[in-house]
């Protein structure tokens, strides 16, 4: 019985030094692949969005949950939450399908601040949980970047 108990201490440890180490790497955001409009509203629309990013680590996970706000040039654009379970491989790009609820009336004000633009200040802030080997743990989301809007004009009726 102390071996079982021994072998599991020492898996669990290595399990967790592995996911919880300093060597771990955040994933690396590669590109929005598609965006579409799933229900339209007067007040709140609801859309999808596909984020391809990269692990570049040396062990998967499982993206179990997400959520949190997303800014258009620090203009509140919407909450977002994961679509689906994801599983991320070590090494490789994974596809997060994000469910975008809009807030409709603000992006209608902010319209021509973005129609004048092909760029805009992305900012999304949350977080999510990932789950390895049977145990769980919350990271905080945040990410920046400069992107092209135009994939988003048709959410909005720009």
């Amino acid at each position: 019985m102390k071996a079982i108990i021994s072998t599991l201490s020492l898996a669990l440890l290595f399990i967790l030094s592995s996911c919880g180490g300093s060597n771990v790497k955040e994933p690396e955001y590669r590109t929005i692949r598609e965006v579409r409009l799933i229900e339209l509203g007067l007040l709140q629309s609801t859309a999808g969005i596909d984020l391809v990013y990269y692990n570049p680590n040396n062990f998967g996970v499982q993206l179990s949950e997400a959520r949190g706000d997303v800014y258009i040039d620090n203009a509140f654009f919407g909450r977002f939450e994961l679509g689906e379970k994801v599983q991320v491989k070590k090494n490789a790009e994974f596809i997060v399908p994000a469910i975008v609820k809009l807030d409709m009336i603000g992006a209608i004000k902010n319209q021509k601040d973005l129609f004048k633009k092909k760029e805009a200040l992305i900012r999304v802030e949350g977080s999510a949980k990932v789950k390895k080997a049977g145990f769980s743990r919350d990271i905080p989301i945040k990410f920046e970047s400069v992107e092209n809007i135009e994939k988003f004009r048709s959410l909005v009726g720009i």
